[in-house]
């Protein structure tokens, strides 16, 4: 008897089982008519051993968030001044070319942030994992899994994508950018994604729904919707009329190790001429009847998010401007090679790749992002200076100094005790200097010159990012920093519609009027106060109008109000849980799947 070959069937790539939906977007777990033409995963994980976490419970992963999770476009709207036309409407005012304005006149804009839909991928110095999940089936009638054992190679590579367009043809996108995301802002408004504080937010609520009390939001709604599809048609327009392409972009390794660059490459090529990392097959837990993996062959990778390797000029191999994208691939085993196992020697065959769909594409966030680098806390304990006195008499001298510095020449400072009056190049040397030493004089340089910086570029805004920095800021009666809140007057909030810089603005408070002349100078008296309090210097904020001057006096009396609370007891205002929101749990959703919980859905 002649033993028969089975037929073998393509593979299809997909989501993992849990990660398919309907195309109305509902959830439709396991049921394979709706795996096919689903794209890899990318899990986010908050959890630094996010490996074992996930092997011991692939489902659990964070849920995207759209204000956290997506990259933000500036928008440059209209500072206003109303009836203060030589004042700065704005706490970073620019120019309608984007730089930043020197002297107050009319025109000058604010910076706005606009969710542009492109995910934002954190790095792992923020506190935040990834995981590159997909799952590999037969091309037949059922959608089975594919037989483990037939893969020999297994991995994924990172893609840039890029636009070919003349250089003549981009002053016009750029403009077409500009209104689109200027669009998009007057969108999320009325949708209420826009970003903005807690206090904003409750603000532009009521606003909108006044509007829909009064009827006015659908067609103010429906004209912002059809302005975005407007421009797009007219980007789209753009594109095609000059020939633009998406290009996507391989890295490919050079003879020196460490050094590539991004060249032009296939969409699914059978002859991997890219760099390429490795997927691992995720392995069911046999004492567990219902873990994920069960009878399923799924893999699993971490996405690269940094490392070393540069192009020839130094360039880095992944930054903060380019958007990617992952695609996974499969190589199918010879039966006429041997297989030595999953990516073992790989590839030792001729064996086709069976390629994914492309993931969403992504960007990576800065080294410097708020929101990423709020994720770590980092806790420096500086030394009682008491408990240092105490210590260093107590040991031979230079006991205590482990970090030595060896100098060549020295140089040597001459001071007069106020301040550096002169200095001189002197012989070589070696000093030590113990680690308490170095992070006093570190803190005491911060505290210096963040005034300095703040004071001698007006940049105000900076006083938001450190919490103890002024003492308690009491503004009375309609200057109290909650006035911006009380509508509709006072909608300081949207921003869009001020009226505290009007000059015909009046509030009455215990039977006096109070103009917008009036809170202006009220506002910049006491600001300076609690600025001179806190650094000694009193500054001048007289060429600032009221809405950055109500913003700022909202930011630190929210942030004193903040640290006298309980919360603050132990002198930190974070919480590294607040916002983790993890993806629901799914169960599989076809009825011919015996190991997992069921609905009765049918495939």
């Amino acid at each position: 008897m002649v033993a028969m070959a089975l037929p073998s069937h393509d593979w299809i790539v997909t989501a993992p089982w849990w990660r398919w939906r309907a195309p109305d977007g509902a959830p439709r777990a396991g049921v394979p008519r709706y795996g096919r033409g689903t794209a890899p995963v990318i899990q986010k994980f908050a959890e630094d051993d996010f490996v074992n976490g996930f092997l011991a419970d692939p489902q659990k992963a964070l849920r995207y968030e759209r204000e956290i999770d997506e990259v933000h476009a500036v928008n440059l709207i209209a500072a206003n001044p109303g009836q203060f036309a030589s004042k700065f409407a704005s706490l970073f005012p620019m120019t309608a070319a984007g730089a930043p304005a020197s002297t107050p006149g009319a025109n000058l804009r604010k910076p706005q942030l606009v969710p542009t839909g492109v995910r934002k991928v954190y790095l792992p110095t923020h506190a935040r994992h990834y995981m590159v999940v997909s799952e590999l089936h037969c091309d037949r009638p059922g959608f089975p899994s594919a037989a483990p054992s037939e893969v020999c190679q297994a991995g994924f590579v990172v893609r840039r994508r890029r636009l070919s367009a003349p250089d003549a043809s981009r002053p016009e996108a750029q403009k077409l950018l500009r209104d689109l995301v200027a669009a998009q802002a007057q969108l999320g408004d009325l949708e209420e994604t826009l970003p903005v504080r807690p206090a904003l937010a409750r603000s532009r609520a009521k606003r909108i729904a006044r509007w829909r009390a009064n009827g006015e939001y659908d067609a103010r709604h429906t004209a912002a919707t059809q302005a975005v599809a407007a421009l797009r048609d007219a980007l789209e327009a753009w594109r095609i009329d000059n020939g633009v392409e998406l290009i996507r972009e391989g890295w490919a390794q050079t003879t020196r190790r460490g050094v590539g660059e991004w060249r032009y490459v296939e969409e699914t090529p059978q002859l991997l001429q890219e760099a390429t990392y490795p997927l691992y097959r995720l392995a069911a837990d046999p004492t567990k009847p219902t873990h994920d993996a069960t009878g399923r062959t799924l893999f699993f990778g971490v996405l690269p998010t940094g490392g070393l390797e540069t192009t020839r000029i130094g360039e880095p191999r992944y930054d903060a401007e380019s958007t990617y994208e992952i695609l996974t691939f499969f190589r199918r085993h010879d039966d006429c090679c041997p297989c030595r196992g999953l990516n073992v020697g790989a590839p030792d065959c001729g064996g086709r790749l069976a390629w994914s769909q492309p993931t969403k594409p992504y960007r990576l966030a800065a080294q410097h992002d708020l929101i990423g680098t709020a994720n770590r806390a980092v806790t420096i304990q500086m030394p009682d200076l008491a408990e240092l006195a105490a210590q260093a008499l107590s040991r031979p001298a230079g006991r205590f100094s482990p970090v030595r510095f060896v100098q060549p020449q020295t140089l040597q400072p001459q001071s007069d005790g106020k301040g550096a009056s002169g200095g001189k190049l002197g012989p070589g040397s070696i000093c030590s200097f113990s680690i308490p030493l170095i992070t006093i004089i570190a803190l005491f340089l911060l505290n210096l010159f963040l005034p300095i910086v703040v004071f001698l570029f007006g940049l105000w805004f900076l006083l938001a990012l450190k919490l103890c920095i002024l003492p308690e800021i009491k503004v009375d009666g309609a200057l109290q920093a909650e006035l911006a809140l009380l509508p509709p007057k006072l909608d300081v909030a949207g921003e869009l519609s001020v009226d505290v810089d009007a000059g015909t603005f009046g509030l009455l408070v215990e039977g006096a009027e109070i103009s917008g002349a009036d809170i202006n100078t009220a506002l910049a008296d006491q600001l300076e106060a609690a600025i001179q309090a806190a650094y000694g210097h009193r500054p001048s904020l007289d060429n600032l109008s009221n809405v950055p001057l109500v913003g700022l006096s909202n930011v630190l009396t929210d942030h004193n109000q903040r640290a006298q609370s309980e919360a603050a007891a132990n002198g930190s205002l974070l919480d590294l849980d607040e916002g983790l929101a993890y993806e629901p749990r799914r169960m599989c959703q076809w009825k011919h799947e015996p190991f997992l919980v069921t609905t009765g859905e049918f495939a």
